[in-house]
């Protein structure tokens, strides 16, 4: 419908309903509706010439490229938004702006940029008690930790953002941040606290409506089955999660629904269906740029490795010879190898231990020498990080989970003691 010409308060009055339409577009995912009133909102704004109501369509539109993993459109509307918040003077919306240009280099890969001006947005938001924005900005620094393996950091921050969210009575973002915060402790190995958090930031997705982050909900659940040993129930979740990320457009979270729909085949022997799955889940993340990309890379050399029988392959196929699964396993990898080599790292990646486990028992069955190197390098990054909580917590059984918990780390753990022994 047409902004009815230049009439204000038919314009204001359409920026309500139009406002309150795109929110609700937003939350279940219904991309093309919302573009269409993102674009209607926008004209309302210029109707009205109104600087605060374009940076807040520019937030919304920022918001929706997050959703979408699309990181450069995030980035244009996030500096949009700023500048027109600026100009307008709302100190509000430009910090809400500024939260999003700092997830937007998170997520293109400028780790350090986008903390740095998340940390610096912080000290702002707290000293003009903005305690929304000081919530969301603690979350995109909370991200960062993640990025870069920090675990109790991630947690510490994500406790810190429940309590003001919670505080303040916003209910989508306490799911978002129960969702969080069940994933930070799944990555410390307390499975049981993950448990609780998850379930109930699940019970709050579906009652808010959020589909694309009742998806990573579903992921992450898909995850604490496997390891749980419960396969069946971990392959439908993660079936479920990647229909809601498909049908959300949601293309990040369509990757990391692949790479457990991956985990869940293969330890159900079901290497093709493995392959398939992790192979869709890399040409997404491809796509997207993301790290997630060598996460799938490391997926189909375990499908290789479990062939061989190196990794628990299916009985239901006769073992792949060694140097045809070496070979397999070490070309499913050369990419990752290649953007090592390169001066690369993990950083941003799902599972960077799993991923130097996976490169260690790849080379090991080619009877590659640098076999002993990524080994080293596995154990001495995993036990820094359990060596991290054990500063920050007196509680040892911590530690214990992290280590004894999920199924990687006792393999990296199990595969040096091996070495020590065998020396």
């Amino acid at each position: 419908a047409p902004a009815h010409g230049n009439d204000p308060a038919q314009a204001a009055l359409r920026w309500r309903l139009l406002w309150v339409r795109e929110s609700t577009f937003g939350l279940q995912a219904r991309r093309d509706e919302q573009s269409a009133d993102l674009d209607a909102l926008d004209a309302v704004a210029d109707v009205l010439a109104d600087d605060r109501r374009r940076a807040q369509v520019a937030r919304r539109r920022s918001h929706r490229a997050l959703r979408m993993a699309d990181w450069a459109a995030m980035e244009r509307a996030a500096r949009h938004g700023m500048a027109c918040a600026t100009r307008a003077g709302d100190d509000d919306l430009r910090l809400q702006a500024l939260l999003l240009l700092a997830g937007a280099q998170l997520y293109q890969g400028d780790i350090d940029a986008g903390r740095a001006l998340a940390q610096r947005g912080l000290a702002e938001a707290r000293r003009l008690g903005l305690r929304s924005v000081e919530a969301r900005l603690l979350n995109v620094l909370s991200v960062a930790c993640g990025m870069q393996g920090d675990l109790v950091g991630q947690l510490d921050l994500g406790r810190q953002t429940l309590l003001i969210v919670r505080e303040v009575g916003d209910r989508v973002s306490e799911a978002i941040s129960l969702m969080n915060l069940g994933t930070d402790w799944l990555s410390l190995g307390d499975l049981s606290q993950a448990r609780r958090e998850l379930d109930a930031a699940l019970q709050l997705l579906r009652a808010n409506g959020d589909r694309v982050v009742e998806a990573a909900a579903l992921a992450s659940l898909s995850t604490l089955a496997l390891w749980q040993a419960d396969e069946t129930r971990a392959l439908a979740l993660a079936r479920q999660a990647l229909d809601i990320a498909v049908a959300t457009q949601g293309r990040d979270q369509e990757v990391a629904a692949g790479l457990r729909l991956g985990e869940a085949e293969l330890a159900l022997g079901r290497s093709a269906a493995a392959r398939q799955a992790y192979a869709q889940a890399r040409e997404r993340a491809l796509e997207i740029d993301s790290p997630m990309q060598h996460d799938a890379s490391a997926g189909l050399a375990c499908v290789a490795l479990a062939e061989h029988g190196a990794a628990g392959a299916s009985t239901a196929a006769p073992a792949a010879p060694a140097t045809e699964a070496a070979h397999a396993a070490l070309q499913a990898l050369q990419p990752l190898l290649d953007h090592l080599a390169a001066g690369g790292t993990l950083d941003g990646t799902e599972g960077p231990r799993l991923i130097e486990l996976t490169i260690h028992q790849a080379l090991a069955l080619a009877g590659d020498p640098r076999a002993a190197e990524w080994l080293a390098r596995a154990h001495t990054a995993l036990m820094a990080q359990a060596d991290a909580i054990s500063q920050h917590s007196t509680d040892p059984a911590l530690r214990h989970g992290f280590l004894n918990h999920i199924p990687q780390r006792r393999a990296i753990v199990a595969a040096w003691a091996g070495r020590i022994s065998a020396r």
